[in-house]
């Protein structure tokens, strides 16, 4: 039955993605990864015979290219979705994943970046492994780790990385399990976790709850809900303390939920949410990053979780002093399941992706806000869907991993830096 359903829907296409969709970060999911499409029934689902080849790359015009991407050596193991975290010490640590399409491929691993050396090597692996798990560096330099995916299931369970032992010890429980959930560190140094999946088969409900993360005493305690269920949503740290969340879908898996175009924010002195202003448009695989002047960047993503939507280039700026959308420039394609960053300076880079047309692009642009105008970098080494991305202390970028087609049936280990130029 599953090789059947697999071979109708990726005869749809582009949303074959959405109906293998799997458990971060987003932004995998970056303290969250931001991230997509694990299979979630627990074991690969069959690929259609013949086997299929990583799709062409969607590729820019060589034209004006703002930077270039310089190849890195590649991590001790292919694998895509995982999470990503920048450690005190300045090293990119890339976090889980998944090995092959399934969660039951979910992995333990951590791979760690040295940018001193230039060169990656294998650090302690999780208590768990995890597909997809929502990441957290805390004030102390240490690196929370909760829920996550395996073997079709989204996990409850949390670990805490001690860089000074390099060791990983248990956090807690949290109150419900989550896949394709969000976190984020609050001024306190607490962490708010927000929404994702809570369910496995057959309904793959996403919930509407969340929590909080008390690095002090090592303990989870529920917070007030959201007024909408939500996963593959964003959730990005405002200026005065409160976080906005936006867009995600009633569900994480499969065709039959339904994206939201809503947007809330979190209170933290209150402990509350409030409503802000809804997007134009319902996103969910969409990215998000903050700019310097307080206001959030979002961008791509889809609104549809049917099996012929395409993928979005808009992009809109909130603005949270006006509660307030604005649209600026279109990507130069449209672009969902791709990693987005801040950059020091401003500017906001995202990599990679799922097109319109359902190829994975090889693609790299940056938003500048002094014209609202979107450029392309140079081509990637690779067209990649859910890879690792940071940005180190010196301003450069790191790719890592990702997924060479929609359905995660070829994965890469290559890695690359760019050095964006000043504006």
């Amino acid at each position: 039955m599953d090789a059947i359903l697999l071979i109708a829907v990726l005869a749809t296409a582009p949303a074959a993605f959405i109906w293998l969709g799997g458990s971060g970060q987003g932004p995998l999911p970056v303290g969250s990864p931001q991230p997509s499409a694990l299979v979630e029934n627990g074991s690969p689902s069959p690929s259609p015979s013949p086997s299929p080849s990583p799709s062409a790359p969607a590729r820019t015009p060589p034209q004006d290219r703002l930077g270039t991407w310089s190849p890195l050596s590649s991590m001790p193991r292919s694998l895509w979705g995982p999470g990503a975290a920048i450690l005190a010490d300045g090293r990119m640590m890339v976090i889980g994943g998944a090995s092959a399409a399934s969660s039951s491929a979910a992995l333990a691993a951590v791979e760690i970046f040295d940018p001193r050396l230039e060169a990656w090597a294998v650090g302690a692996p999780m208590l768990e492994a995890r597909a997809y798990p929502t990441t957290a560096v805390l004030p102390d330099g240490s690196v929370l780790v909760a829920g996550g995916s395996r073997a079709g299931l989204p996990l409850a369970s949390a670990e805490r990385y001690l860089p000074d032992t390099s060791r990983w010890v248990p956090a807690g429980t949290m109150n419900a399990p989550r896949s394709h959930a969000t976190a984020t560190v609050l001024q306190d140094g607490r962490v708010l976790v927000a929404g994702g999946g809570s369910e496995g088969s057959p309904s793959y409900a996403s919930t509407a709850t969340a929590e909080i993360y008390d690095p002090a005493t090592g303990t989870w305690r529920t917070t007030a809900s959201m007024a909408s269920a939500r996963a593959w949503h964003t959730a990005t740290l405002l200026p005065d303390g409160d976080v906005l969340v936006t867009g995600g879908a009633d569900t994480y898996h499969g065709t039959r939920g339904k994206v939201t175009a809503s947007a809330e924010i979190y209170d933290p002195v209150a402990a509350a949410w409030h409503s802000a202003k809804s997007m134009s448009v319902a996103r969910y695989h969409q990215a998000a990053a903050p700019l310097g002047d307080g206001r959030v960047l979002v961008a791509g993503g889809w609104a549809l979780t049917s099996n012929s939507d395409r993928s979005l280039a808009t992009a809109a700026i909130y603005d949270p002093v006006s509660d307030t959308w604005t649209a600026t420039g279109a990507m130069a394609a449209g672009r969902a399941s791709g990693s987005m960053v801040a950059l020091p300076d401003g500017r906001a880079l995202i990599v990679g992706g799922v097109d319109a047309t359902y190829r994975v692009m090889d693609t790299a642009e940056i938003w500048d806000g002094a014209s609202g105008h979107w450029q392309p970098t140079g081509p990637l080494p690779a067209a990649v869907m859910d890879p690792a991305l940071a940005v180190l202390d010196d301003g450069r970028a790191v790719v890592a991993g990702g997924a060479l087609d929609a359905v995660a049936g070829h994965l890469t280990s290559a890695s690359a830096i760019l050095s964006p130029p000043a504006p």
